[in-house]
């Protein structure tokens, strides 16, 4: 498969943030027979009404301009130090993974039937990141984020741990770019490894959904 970083030509959007989901029992695939009215559910055998985009445009951006970051042209600077076009890349991904994580914890509060007011004041109170992917996280799901990911890895076998381990050190490294303007830590590596990374982390959000959220929204007893 060519790795995404390679991609110039065509929006990254259209490519990772392509799911569909069942508009009867909420699973969420790259089945694309969704989009043709009356196509059967494999899930549930629910005939389809149209084809329905999981993904919001925000969403979309996002991954988006990861890739317009990656690929910017822009002339190098004095120093042989960070470049503008890594630390975009870097800033863009950690946005586009935290924007994930609201969606799935707000979809998940939703399918447990919590008030939309409570929903907002519990966001407020976790405003930041390390709180939302912490307490909140486990608060909601039952599970700590680490756990829930190992399961994720072994049921799916997918090696979601490695861009669990790739959010944090991004994480990290944009702290400190934000709040000390330390940017050094961030090079082409990073954000080659950002990019890269970005189908498996829509992928791990969609496990995230059919694995905790989808059981709330439909049972076949």
């Amino acid at each position: 498969m060519t790795p995404l970083s390679e991609i110039d030509g065509q929006s990254l959007g259209t490519l990772v943030c392509d799911h569909l989901i069942c508009g009867n029992c909420g699973v969420i695939d790259r089945d694309y027979g969704r989009l043709k009215k009356g196509y059967r559910c494999k899930h549930c055998q629910a005939e389809s009404e149209s084809g329905r985009l999981v993904f919001p445009i925000n969403i979309h951006v996002l991954v988006d301009l990861v890739q317009q970051a990656f690929h910017s042209q822009s002339p190098a600077g004095p120093l042989n130090g960070p470049q503008g076009q890594d630390v975009g890349t870097v800033l863009f991904y950690c946005s586009l993974r935290e924007a994930l994580l609201n969606m799935f914890l707000i979809n998940n509060l939703r399918a447990r039937n919590i008030d939309e007011a409570l929903i907002s004041r519990m966001l407020d109170d976790n405003k930041l990141a390390s709180q939302k992917f912490g307490g909140l996280f486990t608060s909601v799901i039952g599970v700590r984020w680490n756990e829930a990911i190992s399961e994720l890895s072994r049921l799916k076998e997918e090696d979601y741990a490695s861009v669990s381990d790739l959010m944090r050190e991004s994480a990290e490294l944009r702290n400190e770019f934000l709040h000390e303007g330390i940017a050094w830590g961030i090079n082409r590596d990073l954000a080659k490894r950002c990019i890269d990374s970005v189908g498996k982390l829509v992928s791990m959000f969609v496990a995230l959904h059919n694995q905790y959220t989808q059981p709330l929204l439909y049972s076949e007893a």
